[in-house]
């Protein structure tokens, strides 16, 4: 029933959207439109009529159903709480589609609501090449045309693939493509970052059911070592950008230790690295002990070329 009664309601709201945009409409046309008898309709009529809504529906030739010229949206349909609920989702939709902008600013005007500015997101890149091809995968999935692009994976290995892109996917941070990779014959995730050379086919594909993908990155070892590193104090914005607030100690000269459970990787090394002489793991020992080789290794090369 619950089911039902949701379907009446947003049946009720796009008959509402679609007279405002087109005046009059047949029944039948409308009925077409809902695959639902005119019956229905007539019903569905003589519920916004009692729901306040100035509706009509003139006989003959010419006729249909329509709304009085006056009938603007109004708070009669929406309570408070309802029009902040739509603003808001489109207000999120806003943030994956700069597009809507328009319809945000629309309802947000008839509403006569500014609480469509509560949050601001924004999960475009600063790089405009990097939106760009976004906004390239973006038309692709519209228009279900196929896509070829240079792809590499987690072992850094690059193969050209051919895919049919069914959904842009924000999790953890990034942007991943839900598709059926032509290649494979079989549903993939792709991390855009790792799409290069992106080519959008004229060839179209027919939609698929996308199944349910879970967090794409290999599962962590069973057993990870507790890690801890010192950071200087000048690198506190660092610090409480990549850890969790629990994880980090304040020490009494500014500096920061963190302490967390990882893999000690390539990444790892990579990361640590990154800072220079601004941090200092302390342990586990064999990471101390890696960490001096790999600095001796690079002051070697720098010492050997060394004027």
């Amino acid at each position: 029933m619950r089911y039902n009664a949701d379907m009446q309601i947003n049946r009720l709201f796009e008959m509402i959207y679609i007279l405002l945009d087109k005046k009059t409409v047949t029944a039948k046309e409308l009925a077409e439109r809902f695959e639902v008898s005119t019956r229905t309709i007539y019903r569905d009529v003589e519920t916004l009529s009692s729901a306040g809504v100035p509706i009509y529906m003139q006989k003959g030739k010419g006729g249909g159903v329509g709304l009085l010229p006056e009938f603007v949206l109004n708070k009669a349909i929406l309570s408070e709480e309802e029009k902040s609920e739509v603003l808001s989702a489109l207000q999120s939709f806003h943030a994956a589609d700069p597009n809507s902008s328009a319809a945000l600013s629309k309802l947000s005007n008839l509403f006569g609501t500014s609480s469509a500015n509560w949050v601001e997101i924004d999960y475009s890149d600063w790089d405009p090449g990097k939106q760009a091809q976004f906004e390239l995968i973006k038309q692709a999935v519209l228009s279900r045309r196929v896509i070829n692009f240079d792809y590499f994976n987690t072992s850094g290995e690059s193969s050209r693939r051919e895919a049919e892109p069914i959904t842009l996917w924000f999790k953890s941070r990034a942007w991943y493509l839900k598709a059926f990779c032509v290649k494979k014959q079989d549903f993939r995730l792709f991390k855009l970052v790792r799409m290069k050379n992106i080519v959008l086919t004229d060839r179209a594909f027919e939609a698929k059911s996308v199944p349910v993908f879970d967090y794409p990155e290999a599962p962590p070892p069973p057993v990870m070592p507790e890690i801890k590193i010192k950071f200087d104090a000048s690198l506190n914005y660092k610090v409480y950008d990549d850890f969790a607030d629990d994880s980090i100690s304040e020490n009494p000269d500014g500096s920061f230790t963190v302490s967390f459970c990882a893999s000690v990787d390539s990444w790892f090394y990579g990361y640590v690295m990154s800072f220079g002489a601004f941090v200092e793991v302390l342990q586990p020992e064999y990471a101390r002990e890696a960490i001096k080789d790999m600095l001796r290794k690079s002051l070697e090369k720098y010492c050997k070329h060394s004027i």
